[in-house]
C-alpha cells in the first residue's frame, strides 16, 4: 500500500521518472503505466513487452488491472471505509461488474484514490496529478462514462 505523502511526493513526476524499460513517450496512455509502477504490479503485458526488452516491467493496460482487484464496484457502492483503493473511469457498457472485466477500448483510465483524492497520470499534462473524485468523474466528456473501484491487488 502507498501512503498519501508517498503520493503528494509523487506530483509533478513524468513517467520517465518512474519506467526503466524505456516506455516514456508523451504519446502514449500512461495511467496504468504510472499506477503499476508505484504499487508493484507485474503481470500480463508488461512495459517492457513494448519495448521488446526484456519483456518484464509494469503492467500497462488498465483493463488487466481492473480484472486483478479481489473487489470492483460503482463508486457511488464503495462507502466511507474503504480510504484507499484504485479508481477508474470509462462508460458503463464497458464493464461487467459480476465477472470483474472491462473492455479494451480507448476511453479508460485508472489511478490511485488515497483520503479524499485521485492521484493520477494525466496524459494531456505529461505529469501526474491528483484530483477529487468528482473531478476524475469528468475525465471524459459524453454520456453514460461512471467511476469504478477496485481493491489493491496483494
Amino acid at each position: 500500500m502507498i501512503s498519501k505523502e508517498e503520493l503528494e511526493a509523487l506530483l509533478g513526476d513524468h513517467i520517465s521518472s518512474h519506467c526503466d524499460q524505456n516506455l516514456v513517450a508523451d504519446n502514449l496512455n500512461n495511467c496504468a503505466h504510472f499506477v503499476s509502477h508505484v504499487l508493484g504490479y507485474e503481470f500480463g503485458y508488461q512495459c517492457g513487452n513494448q519495448t521488446q526488452s526484456s519483456g518484464e516491467g509494469a503492467t500497462i493496460r488498465v483493463q488487466e488491472v481492473f480484472s486483478r482487484c479481489p473487489k470492483v464496484g460503482l463508486w457511488s457502492d464503495k462507502g466511507p471505509c474503504l480510504s484507499a483503493c484504485l479508481a477508474f473511469v470509462t462508460k458503463r457498457s464497458n464493464v461487467d461488474l459480476a465477472r470483474k472485466t472491462m473492455s479494451n477500448v480507448p476511453r479508460k483510465h485508472i489511478g490511485i484514490f488515497a483520503d479524499g483524492y485521485i492521484y493520477h497520470y494525466s496524459n494531456s499534462k505529461d505529469e501526474v496529478v491528483k484530483q477529487t473524485p468528482a473531478q476524475f468523474a469528468n475525465h471524459y466528456q459524453g454520456a453514460g462514462y461512471a467511476v469504478f473501484y477496485g481493491t489493491f491487488i496483494n
